[in-house]
């Protein structure tokens, strides 16, 4: 099973094992209703046997299961590949097969309470961190008080800024509301090598920066990560793995014959220690 958010792309694959003659794709909701894309060629890869399919997920598309079907015939013989997609309200680090794993699951009873729990692991992740590890579709504005955030050295003035995942269509302007003067020429992003590195950039470079009364910096950025790190993904599983399981254990305690009876931290100090070094300071 895939899983993807609402308002972000999901990259679709089908082995079909036959060249398909008229191949098309629907996407549905499982549990019945109007198909959110198709049946439609449009947007199909095909490389031999193996179809792709890059879907929008809509913004406005309710968290739970979809079925992505891929049909077509071999010759005389109708054939239809179906891929499950679980759509979540926002980005998720790990993957469900992942989680089902950990946990030994092979059927697909309880996916919607793994999601949830995934989803949960995912944002406890971002408030543990003060940060989220993925990335807007779009660049978005957000309007900086310079003031307290700009440190001076050999070099110039650097702006501290939220995570940048990608530069392209980067935007600054300083000034007031009614007001804004275009400087992104002047600004360097840094780290400069941060991107090469997949990681944010999280500071601008300039000569100097204003910062008298009303003075304000509008930054115009894709925000987040330019994709998510291994260890946040490894953390996010063993958190939503501790997650699930607290469901057999209400009052934060579980046992085994092996091992007696056992509390269940709130925090797993396995996954502080993954993601300690990507706390911002003041968060953790």
């Amino acid at each position: 099973m895939i899983t993807a958010a609402a308002g972000q792309v999901a990259a679709l694959v089908w082995e079909a094992g036959a060249v398909l003659a008229a191949p098309m794709v629907t996407i549905v909701p499982t549990a019945g209703g109007d198909p959110l894309v198709g049946p439609t060629a449009a947007g199909l890869g095909v490389s031999g046997t193996t179809y792709t399919y890059v879907w929008q997920v809509p913004a406005a598309a309710p968290e739970g299961p979809y079925t992505a079907v891929l049909d077509g015939t071999d010759g005389a013989t109708p054939v239809e590949v179906e891929l499950a997609v679980f759509v979540t309200a926002e980005p998720v680090y790990a993957s469900l097969d992942a989680i089902k794993d950990a946990l030994k699951i092979t059927d697909n009873d309880r996916d919607a309470l793994i999601a949830d729990r995934l989803s949960a692991a995912s944002r406890q992740i971002d408030r543990a961190t003060g940060r989220r590890f993925w990335l807007n579709t779009e660049p978005t504005a957000r309007v900086i008080n310079p003031r307290g955030k700009v440190f001076c050295d050999d070099d110039g003035a650097h702006l501290l800024v939220k995570d940048v995942g990608d530069v392209a269509g980067l935007l600054v302007e300083v000034g007031r509301t009614a007001a804004w003067t275009d400087v992104t020429g002047s600004v360097e992003p840094e780290p400069t090598d941060a991107l090469d590195e997949q990681r944010p950039v999280t500071s601008l470079l300039r000569a100097s920066w204003p910062v008298g009364i009303g003075q304000r910096v509008r930054v115009t950025a894709r925000w987040g990560w330019p994709q998510v790190p291994a260890v946040v993904s490894q953390a996010t599983a063993l958190q939503a793995t501790r997650l699930f399981k607290r469901k057999d254990s209400p009052e934060g305690i579980t046992g085994s014959a092996e091992w007696g009876v056992i509390r269940l931290s709130r925090v797993d100090p396995d996954v502080h220690a993954l993601i300690e070094h990507l706390i911002i300071p003041g968060i953790g």
